[in-house]
């Protein structure tokens, strides 16, 4: 494993301004056995020229209009290496990120995705904040559940297991990484969290992940496709179980709730009836009608 091809995965859109910083992050990686696959999805400002300049050192792959999710599923699907990490084209690799991935698991043959702390960084790539997680107790599935601690360019996963899922879910383009780790943890797979900061994050105005409208109600979706799956794994069994994952999706259903306000507000409609249009949508809140169902049903067998 320690000279195991990894795949790097890069979706490409209109970001020329940081990718030459993005891709040379990754050629300079002190791991050999890597391979580069840029997925562009319709760049016009530059990008592609920038990218033809590196010739044989990437492999460049086109698409247009697909967002993240296509596009790191085009990059899947091409990868040879048995390795895959993800970065995406306006944030950096540290040295030492490639290298460190594949020791761990080295370290731990029977893992299936290895991750690690990050660091923030602005536009002009000076960095704002570490982002360290402190660990916990307890299946990771739950880490994951209450507020999803990986950073996507941290990631290295087993190509194999990330093809048995079909990928990333494209209907979810702002939340596909999200959906695709919790999944992997409720079918029981290890992950390994290193400490160290290996990734630069960028944060600046043009984040997919700053539209809280889209992003938060793609994350309901993904919140609920991997609390399914854990009641199918039976990972929660007990009522303290059902409680906790009850009251984790209701944090998450304020945050629905916020949106659609938001989305109401920006319609030009009032403040109240907003409120009152999100509340009479919300189906989050049947769903969580039925979870309660089904912790009264652990109850009647206990």
């Amino acid at each position: 494993m320690s000279e195991a091809l990894v795949s790097v995965i890069v979706p490409s859109f209109n970001h020329a301004h940081y990718l030459r910083e993005c891709v040379d992050s990754v050629l300079s990686q002190d791991h050999a056995a890597k391979e580069l696959i840029v997925v562009d999805d319709g760049s016009t400002d530059g990008s592609l020229d920038l990218l033809r300049g590196y010739g044989s050192r990437i492999r460049l792959l086109q698409q247009s209009g697909g967002r993240q999710a296509r596009a790191r599923n085009a990059g899947l699907a091409a990868a040879e290496g048995a390795l895959i990490a993800f970065l995406d084209s306006d944030d950096r690799y540290r040295p030492g990120r490639l290298s460190a991935a594949v020791q761990a698991f080295d370290a731990n043959p029977d893992a299936t995705l290895v991750w690690s702390d990050h660091c923030t960084i602005d536009a002009d790539g000076a960095v704002t904040a570490q982002r360290l997680w402190p660990g916990g107790s307890g299946p990771f599935v739950r880490d994951l559940i209450a507020g999803n601690p990986i950073c996507n360019a941290t990631v290295t996963v087993r190509r194999d297991a990330l093809r048995s899922l079909g990928g990333f879910d494209e209907a979810l383009p702002r939340a596909c990484d999200g959906k695709a780790w919790y999944l992997l943890a409720a079918q029981g797979h290890r992950f390994v969290h290193l400490p160290r900061v290996l990734v630069d994050y960028r944060l600046h105005a043009g984040n997919d992940s700053r539209h809280f409208v889209a992003m938060t109600r793609e994350r309901d979706l993904a919140l609920q496709a991997a609390a399914q799956a854990g009641l199918a794994q039976g990972l929660f069994r007990s009522r303290a179980d059902l409680r906790w994952l009850r009251q984790v999706l209701a944090r998450q259903l304020a945050f629905g709730a916020a949106a659609q306000v938001e989305q109401r507000l920006q319609g030009g409609g009032s403040w109240r009836g907003a409120v009152y249009s999100a509340l009479a949508a919300d189906q989050g809140l049947q769903w969580l009608a039925g979870l309660k169902r089904a912790k009264d049903r652990v109850l009647r067998r206990s």
